[in-house]
């Protein structure tokens, strides 16, 4: 039973594919019309290139780490405190290709270029760049506050007048020459005529004028930006087009607002920085000032010259200890440093200073994730909306990081004191022991030191605002670019193998589904008589 109705199966496939044969006449002229779609294909769609870049992503590291500028004793202060240069964190190249994929960059790019109008003849869906004969420019306001896109066509006569229609509304605008002004609800653009222009008059355009927020997505979908590998600190992006100038602009200009972006933030920081040692830099020297009056006036009192040469020999005994409560007492500072700036309420959302970061020199501490936080935040505002529920939740997330801040700052008190008071306490024994020691030596000792840690921590600040505004000055760009945007030989675009599918498909797909359907309304054609005549 089975062997009659596999039999039955083979008879009928044959019986299929000798009735496609006999109808190849069919398939001959489905081959044929296939070649018509096929040409006009190769002939008709525009000759699409690959367009490439690549930017390396530099890190910002200090001018000076390869030394300490010649400052002494607070070079070796610096590196006691890890303070002594170097970079705080690495490059994530996901934050880079973020900001570069971003609303707000895609917009500037879009803005600069022009991209948010866009211009092409009748019959054509080819849009013109440079060879446009004319642009449509919105102001500084409308190019900003644009919410909805509108299409018009705009016709210049050979006398030079223009007559303008919008797409939606009907409405018509007519214009004596170019240039000149269009105002409409949506906001006021300049037309003008370009410089050298290609089509002669008279001429007729459509023109698509969108939101520069709406053009940035569509970039968006075309900019492709990836890791050029693993292991380095590089990003290729590429795009698609094919006006190839356009799409050469288009990256190269990408690449330009992606330095000014950063170019810009960092300077931003530099500044608040700037002003943070400024002030610190002035009230660490009324306090050295004040010391040094009252060092002055204590060996006038006590008809002193230098002590120092007369007691080396009892003061070598409690150098050593001395050398740690100055570094401590110097750290202690700091930390009252970092402490008043997160308690001011105008640093609530301002990052730390990389040198206030005593203790926490390591990656993962709690002034880092703070700033880190801080960092993610800032750019989640900047490429996204006010009311964005993300921002509500990146502030919540940098308060409690902020309590971290002042807990672990309180913890780091407490144990510097703990030290501190050791120190004291082993130096005060040994001074105890220079039972033939003025007291006024010990007195003179103690606001020596004073000094000293106020010198200390005075030409850290110094040291730390000149490699702030050397590092402001040099003008190095955030991305290298290694290659500018360039046009690949070949094109992607058409291509003959589509063209080739396209004809295969076509010629098999529509005479068989031809016969097929033909069959089928034959066989229900006979099925209905039969029940008829039933």
């Amino acid at each position: 039973m089975e062997s009659i109705q596999t039999d039955n199966e083979t008879i009928s496939l044959k019986k299929i594919i000798v009735n496609y044969i006999s109808h190849w006449k069919l398939f001959v002229a489905a081959a044929c019309f296939s070649v018509i779609p096929a040409v006009l294909y190769l002939v008709l769609y525009p000759k699409t290139y690959e367009i490439m870049a690549k930017m390396k992503i530099q890190e910002d590291k200090d001018l000076t780490s390869s030394g300490s500028m010649g400052l002494g004793e607070a070079a070796g202060l610096m590196k006691s405190f890890g303070l002594g240069g170097g970079s705080v964190a690495g490059i994530v190249l996901d934050d880079e290709i973020a900001m570069l994929s971003s609303n707000e960059l895609l917009k500037k790019t879009a803005i600069r270029l022009g991209l948010n109008v866009t211009y092409e003849q009748p019959f054509s869906f080819i849009q013109l760049y440079e060879d446009t004969p004319l642009r449509v420019i919105p102001d500084s306001v409308t190019q900003y506050n644009l919410k909805d896109g509108f299409e018009f066509k705009i016709k210049v006569n050979s006398d030079g007048s223009a007559k303008l229609k919008m797409k939606e509304t009907g409405e018509t605008y007519s214009f004596a020459s170019l240039p000149a002004q269009l105002k409409t609800p949506s906001g006021s653009f300049d037309i003008v005529c370009t410089e050298t222009s290609k089509i002669q008059k008279p001429f007729t355009l459509n023109v698509v004028v969108s939101p520069a927020g709406w053009t940035a997505e569509d970039l968006q979908e075309i900019i492709q930006i990836e890791e050029f590998s693993k292991n380095a600190n590089t990003l290729e992006l590429s795009c698609t087009d094919y006006e190839k100038k356009r799409a050469v602009d288009l990256l190269n200009t990408l690449m330009e607002e992606y330095n000014k972006n950063t170019d810009a933030i960092k300077k931003d920081e530099n500044l608040k920085m700037m002003d943070f040692l400024d002030s610190r830099v002035q009230s660490v020297m009324q306090d050295l000032n004040g010391i040094e009056r009252t060092i002055e006036a204590y060996k006038i009192s006590n008809k002193m010259t230098d002590m120092e040469y007369d007691v080396q020999f009892y003061t070598d005994a409690v150098k050593l200890f001395r050398e740690k409560i100055i570094e401590m007492e110097a750290q202690g500072y700091l930390i009252d440093l970092l402490d008043d700036f997160v308690k001011d309420p105008k640093n609530k959302y301002s990052i730390i200073p990389p040198m206030l970061s005593v203790g926490e020199g390591e990656k993962g501490g709690a002034v880092s994730s703070y700033n880190e936080a801080l960092l993610e935040r800032e750019k989640l505002i900047k490429s996204s909306t006010t009311d964005n529920p993300l921002s509500e939740i990146a502030n919540n997330q940098v308060d409690k990081l902020r309590q971290g801040v002042v807990q672990s700052i309180s913890n780091m008190k407490k144990s510097y004191q703990l030290v501190l008071d050791d120190l004291k306490s082993q130096e005060k024994k040994i001074m105890d022991k220079m039972g033939n020691v003025p007291t006024y030596e010990r007195e003179y000792l103690d606001l020596k030191r004073q000094q000293e840690i106020l010198q200390g921590v005075y030409l850290i600040l110094l040291q730390k605002r000149e490699e702030l505004a050397l590092s402001s000055g040099h003008g190095r760009d955030k991305g290298l670019i290694l290659d500018s945007a360039y046009v690949k030989y070949i094109p992607i675009g058409p291509r003959k193998l589509y063209a080739a599918i396209f004809m295969v498909v076509f010629t098999i797909l529509i005479p068989v589904g031809y016969l097929f359907g033909k069959e089928q309304i034959r066989s229900l054609i006979i099925e209905y008589k039969n029940s008829k005549h039933s």
